[in-house]
């Protein structure tokens, strides 16, 4: 069944790529002679900015302003672009130095090519030492947020992403890039911005925008080591050794959503390491076969094992008498684990793979789309919702249950689009 659904939607995706290519255009044609709308923008005095590519309705979200506001509170100049309109935009003027509203057209790529095009157009480029791109399509968490800031505006490091992303090829999550002066007013950077082609087909704004972005970045840094993510595999790696709970309950902060292809830690995954290079059994070795009959497998001792600590007492106690042999494993498991955990963390978009972890250890976003994209399950969700603080987890919730798994909610031409990420 599932091969004819397969079939099915490639099928139907020409069609479907055809109907959403032409509602591009049409919104495209529609955008001619649409201004941007700045409604208000305190002087620039030299601060660092934050752009923000917002899609708000009528409101600012409550994280949304969390992040705006601890932003303000650290001397940062904040700029939001909204494809949507506020109600009453004056609200604003608490979290937000400068606000505009623009036509709906581009997704978050439209809305910083005219947050750029501000920025070089009224000379803010040229007297700022550091900007922060950033967008809504993340929930913010109170947890972390400040220092994470903090952190992002330093300017040890040319170009700074939150995380990055080694599906495809590897570039930079756009919905968290902060960059220097240098970089900022790079010629080549204005160029992109100035020639930039605004479109709603999201695998095209995903290849032109974010990835060849990465590519521009990644070229005008001065060597390899000025672009990196904050939360990379180093950090990461550093963290799991020198964190002993951290590692101890390192599943518990794994994902547990199966849609994606993406590896996802398990003990049963560590398990294997370990057999293939350092546990022998003799049936293996005289080549006896073991067979456990039916009746037998009421006899079988399960082990139920939530921390790596109990999962190191079972996996020690099927082993010989020998407290020799028990010792010299631990000795390596925690390196298999260390090991297993990086493989996986690697694979895809590593906020969607590990946004619980990543979260528990610092990172104050989450990514929305994490249970319509389906590489989180609801227990997923549950487990982030209960590390945020009490005051946000509800609101969080409500917004990731707003979404549930595009697989599993739409049929005909928007299943195929789904499928093959065109919506």
């Amino acid at each position: 069944m599932k091969i004819i659904e397969q079939l099915k939607n490639r099928l139907i995706y020409p069609a479907a790529y055809s109907y959403v290519a032409y509602q591009s255009m049409r919104n495209g044609l529609r955008s001619i002679g649409k201004k941007d709308k700045v409604h208000f923008a305190e002087p620039h005095a030299g601060q660092k900015i934050m752009l923000m590519a917002l899609y708000q309705k009528g409101e600012l979200r409550a994280d949304v302003i969390t992040a705006l506001a601890a932003a303000k509170a650290q001397g940062i100049y904040v700029i939001g672009v909204n494809t949507l309109k506020i109600a009453e935009p004056d609200t604003c003027r608490d979290f937000m130095d400068c606000y505009i509203e623009r036509f709906n057209y581009g997704r978050d790529f439209g809305s910083y090519k005219s947050g750029f095009s501000y920025l070089y157009a009224n000379g803010l480029a040229e007297q700022c030492t550091r900007l922060l791109m950033t967008n809504d399509s993340v929930f913010f968490s109170k947890k972390h947020i400040d220092k994470f800031l903090a952190d992002m505006f330093v300017d040890d490091v040319e170009v700074l992403s939150a995380t990055e992303n080694f599906e495809i090829e590897h570039h930079l999550g756009s919905f968290c890039i902060a960059m220097t002066r240098r970089i900022l007013n790079h010629p080549r950077m204005k160029r992109y911005w100035e020639y930039y082609s605004c479109t709603d087909i999201r695998p095209k704004v995903i290849e032109t925008g974010e990835m060849e972005l990465s590519k521009l970045l990644k070229s005008i840094v001065r060597s390899p080591m000025q672009f990196r993510a904050l939360y990379d595999m180093a950090h990461v790696s550093h963290t799991l050794r020198n964190s002993p709970e951290l590692l101890d309950n390192i599943l518990a902060l794994s994902r547990r959503g199966d849609l994606l292809h993406w590896q996802r830690f398990t003990f049963s995954g560590v398990l294997k390491r370990l057999k293939k290079t350092y546990l022998h059994s003799i049936s293996k070795i005289t080549g006896v076969e073991v067979s456990i009959k039916a009746h037998d497998i009421d006899t079988l001792k399960i082990h139920y094992a939530k921390t790596l600590s109990e999962y190191k007492e079972f996996i020690q106690d099927a082993l010989s008498d020998s407290t020799d042999a028990s010792a010299r494993l631990e000795e390596i498991f925690n390196e298999e684990v260390i090991s297993h955990f990086m493989e996986c963390f690697a694979e895809g978009s590593q906020i969607h793979q590990s946004n619980i972890f990543l979260h528990k250890i610092g990172l104050p976003i989450i990514k929305l789309d994490g249970l319509y994209r389906g590489a989180f399950n609801s227990n997923d969700v549950e487990k982030i919702a209960s590390d945020l603080m009490n005051c946000q987890s509800e609101e969080f919730l409500r917004m990731m249950y707003s979404r549930p798994f595009g697989g599993h909610v739409y049929v005909g031409w928007k299943l195929a689009a789904f499928m093959r990420g065109l919506i």
